[in-house]
């Protein structure tokens, strides 16, 4: 089916499959799945390293107080909410 402007269609830039309504350079959808399994992982694993080294610093310095431990916990969650968006975003644009 060519494109609207009469253009064929367009290969995946990974695995050559050609698929309709592709852009130039774009990835097919099972490649595009692949990639964000690959990054997923990847995340997962540099944010779980992040948040036990958060969680022992807290452990460490952070005041036995029970408001201070909670303001702890708390940063240790978003600690490894923030860290898997932004690796799982930056190995989407990286990873081949």
């Amino acid at each position: 089916m060519p494109s609207p402007g009469g253009w064929p269609e367009v290969p995946c830039a990974r695995c050559g499959t050609r698929v309709a309504g592709l852009g130039w350079g774009e990835l097919c959808p099972e490649c595009r799945r692949a990639r964000a399994r690959r990054a997923r992982r990847l995340a997962s694993r540099a944010a779980l390293a992040a948040t036990a080294l958060m969680g022992l610093y807290v452990a460490l310095r952070v005041p036995a107080e029970p408001l201070a431990r909670l303001y702890a916990v708390i940063a240790v969650i978003v600690t490894y909410l923030i860290v898997y968006r932004i690796v799982s975003r930056i190995a989407m644009e990286l990873l081949k």
